[in-house]
């Protein structure tokens, strides 16, 4: 055997360690890897009358397909995706905001997203890869004494690292017999004013109830 194919043999021997040492099991990655809680700025526009408080939580693949069906309807697992790359990581979240209506009175408001790691270097580097505009909601967190007349609630990713949140609403709060002592009925019409609700009357017009009329809109940054 000549001394070139020799060499030959050990480079190549060389070059295919390399790549094992280089690619570890893609599957025995994404097994050991816990997405981590990305930071998220919420930047509100100045001219939103409500008040957000947001917060992000990460889904397991079955915990996002029980989420999407709900929101939904339809059944994620029968829509396809791009996989994603040997320097990145993906996973789902959903973003939850509570809107704070004044007098007690909260809505809730969120939508699902596809949120992509991509390797820099050293440093980790997380985009929004897909927002799901049509998981988009917004639910008081009362259901049985408040009642929400949406007008809208719209998700719109404006780049990578951008998402606006806009909506408009009107809520209706009627009291009951167990809540007497909720904070819309102890307060004063002009606190009420104040904190833009004011007085109205049920079909029957046995309740007392009143209606605020609301809208938001704001960015999230990751």
């Amino acid at each position: 055997m000549s001394i070139i194919k020799k060499w030959g043999y050990i480079l190549s021997a060389c070059f295919v360690a390399l790549l094992i040492l280089l690619n570890p099991s893609r599957e025995q990655e994404l097994e050991d890897h816990t997405p981590p809680t990305p930071e998220v700025e919420i930047v509100m526009d100045s001219l939103s009358d409500a008040a957000f408080h947001w917060e992000m939580t990460s889904l397991s693949p079955e915990q996002f397909h029980s989420r999407y069906l709900e929101l939904t309807g339809e059944d994620f697992s029968q829509l396809k995706g791009q996989p994603a790359s040997y320097f990145s990581n993906i996973y789902h979240a959903e973003y939850t905001a509570r809107v704070d209506l004044g007098a007690g009175v909260d809505v809730q408001t969120g939508f699902l997203a596809e949120i992509e790691e991509v390797r820099d270097g050293s440093e980790i580097q997380r985009e929004f890869r897909q927002v799901y505009e049509n998981t988009s909601y917004l639910t008081p967190e009362d259901a049985d004494s408040t009642k929400l007349v949406q007008n809208y609630v719209m998700v719109t990713k404006h780049d990578q690292s951008h998402v606006q949140v806009n909506f408009s609403a009107s809520a209706d709060w009627l009291s009951s017999e167990d809540q007497h002592d909720h904070e819309l009925g102890v307060l004063s019409d002009e606190e009420l004013r104040q904190q833009l609700w004011y007085p109205m009357n049920s079909a029957e017009g046995s309740e007392k109830g009143f209606r605020r009329y609301f809208s938001g809109s704001g960015w999230v940054k990751l």
